[in-house]
């Protein structure tokens, strides 16, 4: 782990710790959860077959304003780490094979910035042809990275894989909505449906595109 991101962990930790005891130690203590309205709520059958407040976490029984809201700023943290941890991963994956822009590589518009002349003609047979838009390389424009897209078995056995999960979480949320009871299940299948979406297209990016790094002259 880097040091910066040692001090980022250590900066939100001393914000959020004397926020969350704050939250726990205001607040008044509510009537409890049920069903109902009024002072005294109509207890939940537990042995009924509707049951809404069913769970499989335990999970507090009430929730004050005061801790929510340090939860939602530690769901906001946690998704924007999650974003910055993806884009990482995707630049560290995606540029581990050597870039054909510092070799001999050609594009439809010419030889990639970087590439010097063959003077060998036997070796142009050997060259990897790198297939980009035209817009891509102009007089002011130029590409000076290239990372083929690798395209290979594993991306394809990830890619199936989370496609699979993505098709089972979303059977699972729809079967859960259009029930009679929605309980804490669905929030489960919901998330995870959106992970696996996301993870669809991080593995998608990774395995089945291409990296291109583009320079470009500016008069200001």
């Amino acid at each position: 782990m880097r040091r910066e991101t040692v001090l980022i962990v250590v900066l939100i930790a001393s914000v959020l710790l004397p926020m969350w005891y704050v939250a726990l130690t205001s607040g008044t203590e509510g009537g409890g959860i049920g069903l109902g309205k009024g002072e005294e709520p109509v207890p939940v059958n537990q042995s009924a077959d509707i049951d809404p407040t069913g769970k499989f976490l335990p999970t507090p029984v009430e929730v004050g304003p005061n801790q929510s809201g340090v939860v939602t700023w530690v769901a906001l943290l946690v998704t924007v780490a999650g974003m910055a941890g993806a884009a990482r991963f995707v630049d560290r994956l995606g540029h581990t094979r050597e870039s054909v822009a510092t070799s001999d590589a050609e594009t439809d518009g010419g030889l990639a910035s970087g590439a010097s002349e063959a003077t060998d003609r036997g070796s142009e047979a050997e060259r990897p042809v790198v297939k980009v838009p035209p817009y891509l390389q102009t007089d002011t424009r130029w590409i000076v990275d290239y990372w083929p897209a690798p395209a290979n078995r594993t991306g394809l056995v990830a890619l199936a894989g989370l496609s699979w999960s993505t098709i089972v979480f979303a059977a699972l949320l729809g079967l859960e909505g259009l029930g009679q009871a929605r309980n804490q299940f669905i929030g489960v299948y919901a998330g995870m449906l959106f992970l696996s979406l996301a993870a669809t297209v991080l593995v998608y990016m990774v395995f089945f595109t291409p990296s291109i790094t583009v320079a470009e002259r500016r008069d200001h």
